[in-house]
């Protein structure tokens, strides 16, 4: 399920349908705030918590910008925490060497699972852009220039409740839309996979294998990729190189980690990436465990 549709879901179960309902904005206040919050996670969790405070910001903001309010009583509300139980042996402040990613690769390449599902070029893309699985699962033709060296990213499959599987013209923010440079390796075998493309619906590049019966010739026609699927294809493959300690964010963290060392801005990081900020890029995507000679040579 993609941003908008939890937002949505929230809105109206929380927010529309909540506690908070028959209160006026100007009646909205912390104590209210948090009395709704603590009631949130005591029905739904804390997940659903965080979720909800986060529509309500939104609210507000706008209520703030048209003069409805004069403050939004959401910045006054304490930090609120997702406390986590889960242990995992991933290591998500890792990211992969020179010689472990193209390990993973040639691995991808020679797997037979990995072929049927149609996952080495998919994750080639990932690899050489730093892009999100669902922007790779999104990426259309018309948006290649190959002759440049060139992708237009954003678009991206969302499931729709009572409809399926869609593209969203809209990536998953506001700065996803965005343009970024092909490496010569990865336009190669974007150039190989094109002479045997065959169209589809969305003109997407890596559409699923799965088709639907009946509707174009003996086989059907080829369905958009699933983002929730693919992720889990995408762990398997990372179990099965010997990547246990990896996940899916370890390749848009490798980019990061990569832009970083070779000397490149936190901005121009971000926008590779698809941030608005570049400190969550350097904090949350450049890995945590590069070993700097910098410090030594100043101390």
């Amino acid at each position: 399920m993609n941003t908008r549709t939890v937002y949505a879901s929230s809105l109206n179960r929380h927010v529309i349908g909540g506690d908070l309902a028959n209160l006026t904005v100007r009646e909205v206040k912390v104590v209210a705030i948090e009395r709704w919050l603590r009631g949130i996670e005591k029905a739904s969790g804390p997940d659903a918590m965080k979720t909800a405070r986060s529509v309500l910001n939104g609210v507000l903001n706008l209520s703030v910008r048209h003069e409805a309010i004069p403050h939004n009583p959401v910045r006054d509300v304490g930090h609120v925490s997702v406390p986590t139980t889960k242990t995992t042996k991933r290591d998500t402040h890792r990211a992969f060497t020179t010689e472990e990613r193209a390990e993973l690769l040639a691995y991808v390449d020679a797997d037979a699972v990995a072929k049927r599902h149609d996952l080495p070029d998919l994750l080639a893309f990932m690899a050489a852009t730093g892009a999100r699985v669902g922007e790779a699962c999104g990426l259309r033709w018309s948006h290649l220039d190959l002759d440049a060296g060139r992708a237009d990213l954003g678009p991206l499959p969302v499931r729709v409740p009572g409809v399926g599987l869609v593209l969203q013209e809209d990536g998953k923010t506001a700065d996803s839309n965005r343009t970024v440079e092909l490496p010569p390796w990865l336009v190669s075998r974007l150039l190989a996979r094109q002479v045997e493309a065959v169209p589809n619906e969305w003109d997407v590049v890596f559409p699923s294998q799965a088709r639907w019966p009946g509707t174009a010739g003996a086989e059907g026609e080829r369905r958009l990729r699933d983002i929730s699927n693919t992720t889990k294809h995408v762990w398997a493959l990372l179990d099965g190189a010997g990547f246990k300690w990896a996940t899916g964010h370890t390749i848009r963290k490798t980019v990061a980690t990569w832009m970083d060392e070779a000397g490149a801005t936190d901005r121009e990081t971000a926008n590779q990436l698809g941030h608005k900020r570049a400190s969550m890029t350097k904090d949350v995507y450049m890995s945590r465990r590069t070993v700097s000679t910098r410090a030594a040579s100043i101390l």
